[in-house]
């Protein structure tokens, strides 16, 4: 089976998310997305509002909307900073027939270079890559001059198209410390998620 690979601190998941996961297989690359929770982002410093346990319990409340996508604690298991290199080469050695494309937005591809084994992301995992509407492709190409020929030839055949979606994590977490009701909240994450950050207390969200 082809699978993308989703990864990201997920603190929450939100219906970015799921938007960015549906474009990828709409695409027609990738048949179902693996949602990867990270411990430690190497690209950026992770918020401690939620636990890495509750991150991933999130996560596939949140894949449970789409029967399509899966969860994998993996990332959450290692220590230190989480390398899309390091989880591409334990899927593959985990065996099972299926391939994997990596999923990221336009903004990661313009710092590919700066990522670690980058040519053996190319070779094992070949980006998708969220191109917002109306991005200069040819100005995306020349941020990556450090890459040869062929590997920028296969990061931007991974473009597809995707809608823009402006919601973040960091806005909702501020709104749920804000104390936001709850229906501008479903218009940003499901329900069911919404049920658990109440439960747990986490944000500092009562409902």
């Amino acid at each position: 089976m082809r699978l993308g690979i989703l990864g990201g601190s997920f603190n929450p998941p939100h219906y970015g998310h799921l938007r960015l996961a549906e474009a990828a297989m709409a695409s027609g690359r990738v048949e179902g997305v693996l949602l990867v929770p990270a411990a430690a982002p190497p690209h950026k410093i992770a918020p401690v509002e939620a636990d890495p346990s509750a991150r991933l319990a999130m996560t596939r409340i949140l894949a449970a909307a789409d029967p399509r996508l899966r969860v994998d604690g993996l990332e959450l298991e290692r220590p230190g900073p989480s390398y899309s290199v390091d989880t591409v080469r334990e899927l593959y050695k985990r065996g099972g027939g299926d391939s994997y494309r990596l999923i990221i937005g336009s903004d990661m591809a313009r710092i590919f270079p700066s990522w670690r084994e980058y040519g053996e992301i190319l070779r094992l995992a070949p980006p998708l890559v969220a191109e917002r509407p109306g991005e200069d492709m040819e100005s995306a190409c020349d941020t990556l001059k450090s890459l040869s020929q062929t590997e920028r030839d296969i990061l931007l055949s991974g473009y597809f198209p995707m809608d823009p979606v402006s919601i973040s994590s960091t806005h909702i977490r501020r709104r749920l410390a804000a104390g936001a009701d709850r229906a501008e909240l479903a218009s940003l994450l499901p329900e069911t998620l919404l049920d658990f950050i109440q439960e747990r207390g986490i944000y500092g969200w009562n409902g």
